[in-house]
């Protein structure tokens, strides 16, 4: 497995060098979000396409949030299925759980968020499941954030529980 990393901290890289290394992957760094581009616009034959981008969100020339923008939303990006398809997560350090629950990071483009310093096991465990997934392309709709062939429910989880899919007093078959 290939992995785009947009990263501008040099010991971050090397922490993500080494956990990467650890789980079979090649990797490729850019040091902003221009050279993410960049390394995204060359051929495929230039370079390999990466299975996951994991995205700073704050670097210098280009930060992560604008990079992701322009990658879900505009031309050549949007005509790559490859590229529309790449799970994009993002990494910061400025985040707090709410931002993370309430679906802020989505709505920008991003698949998922990894807090910085990364974790080892964070890491393995979001690489793994990301690994195994595409996500549908979204030309232009970042306000509606899509998974495989389904739309992910909001944050607060479904509208009904388990009580009253128990209670339903109809045939089962419609359950």
């Amino acid at each position: 497995m290939h992995i785009l990393v947009a990263e501008d901290n040099a010991v971050i890289q090397k922490l993500l060098l080494r956990f990467l290394h650890r789980l079979g992957c090649t990797v490729a760094f850019a040091n902003n979000g221009q050279e993410a581009l960049d390394y995204l616009s060359a051929s495929p034959t230039t370079h390999p396409r990466p299975s996951i981008i994991l995205m700073d969100t704050a670097m210098p020339v280009m930060g992560g949030i604008e990079a992701t923008n322009i990658l879900r939303t505009q031309a050549p990006f949007t005509k790559d299925h490859n590229i529309t398809t790449t799970p994009i997560i993002a990494m910061t350090a400025h985040i707090y759980r709410p931002q993370i629950d309430g679906g802020l990071w989505r709505e920008r483009g991003f698949d998922d968020v990894l807090l910085k310093p990364p974790r080892p096991a964070k890491l393995r465990q979001m690489i793994l499941y990301w690994s195994r997934r595409r996500v549908m392309p979204r030309h232009g709709d970042l306000a509606v954030p899509r998974t495989g062939n389904m739309v992910p429910l909001s944050p607060a989880g479904a509208p009904w529980g388990p009580s009253p899919l128990r209670a339903f007093k109809g045939p089962r078959s419609l359950l």
